[in-house]
C-alpha cells in the first residue's frame, strides 16, 4: 500500500512538472520574481500607444500654441507666420513676406524689456467649432506675464490650434478681455466672438 501512493505520489508530481504547475499565484517561474515583465496584451499595448501619442500631440500642440504667441510678443513676424495657417496668414496679406512685414520689429529697447515675459498655458484646452472662416480647432488660453518696475502685468489672448498636414498651427489668435474671464469657458467665448 505504502508502495502504491508513493507510485501514485511520483506519478502526480512528475505531471505536476512537465505541465508546468505550481502552486505559486506568481503566475509561474518569471511572475515569482521580483522585477519580471509581465506579458501585455496587444490591445493593452495599443491603447497604451495611442496614450502615448495623444499626450505627445498635445504637447506638441501647447509648445506651438506658447511659440506663437510669444513670437507676437516679441514682434518676430518670421515665426509667427510660419506658425500660422495659409487663412490666417491672409489676413496679414497675400503673401508669406507681406505677413512677415506686418508685425513692425521693437526697437532694441523695447525687444531687451519684452525679453523678460513669461508665457504659459492658463486652463485646459477646449474643442471649438468651426465659425465664419474659421474650422472646428483646439481653443488654448496662453497667458504673458510682464514685469516692469514694481507691477506685473498680464495679458491673455485665445487660439484656435488645427491640425494641417500632421502639424499644429494657429487658425486664430483672440485677445480674452476681463468680462470674458467670468465666463464658464473664456476660451470659447473669445474664439466664437462675433466680429
Amino acid at each position: 500500500m505504502k508502495r502504491r501512493i508513493a507510485a501514485v505520489t511520483a506519478a502526480a508530481t512528475a505531471v505536476l512538472v512537465v505541465t508546468g504547475c505550481s502552486s505559486s499565484s506568481g503566475g509561474g517561474k518569471d511572475g515569482d520574481k521580483p522585477g519580471a515583465k509581465k506579458t501585455e496584451s496587444a490591445a493593452d499595448r495599443q491603447a497604451r500607444e495611442y496614450r502615448e501619442a495623444a499626450k505627445k500631440d498635445r504637447a506638441k500642440m501647447l509648445e506651438v500654441a506658447v511659440a506663437y504667441r510669444k513670437a507676437i510678443f516679441l514682434h518676430d513676424g518670421e515665426t509667427s507666420c510660419r506658425l500660422m495657417t495659409e487663412k490666417a496668414r491672409s489676413a496679414r496679406g497675400a503673401s508669406f513676406e507681406e505677413c512677415v512685414k506686418y508685425l513692425v520689429p521693437l526697437d532694441e529697447e523695447e525687444r531687451k524689456a519684452a525679453a523678460g515675459a513669461s508665457f504659459s498655458v492658463t486652463g485646459d484646452p477646449v474643442d471649438v467649432p468651426s465659425t465664419g472662416d474659421h474650422q472646428a480647432g483646439t481653443g488654448v488660453m496662453v497667458t504673458d506675464e510682464s514685469k516692469s518696475d514694481a507691477s506685473t502685468s498680464y495679458h491673455r489672448a485665445a487660439v484656435r490650434m488645427v491640425k494641417v498636414k500632421g502639424a499644429w498651427l494657429v487658425d486664430q489668435d483672440e485677445d480674452v478681455s476681463g468680462s470674458e474671464m467670468k465666463n464658464s469657458s473664456p476660451v470659447l467665448s473669445a474664439l466664437m466672438r462675433s466680429r
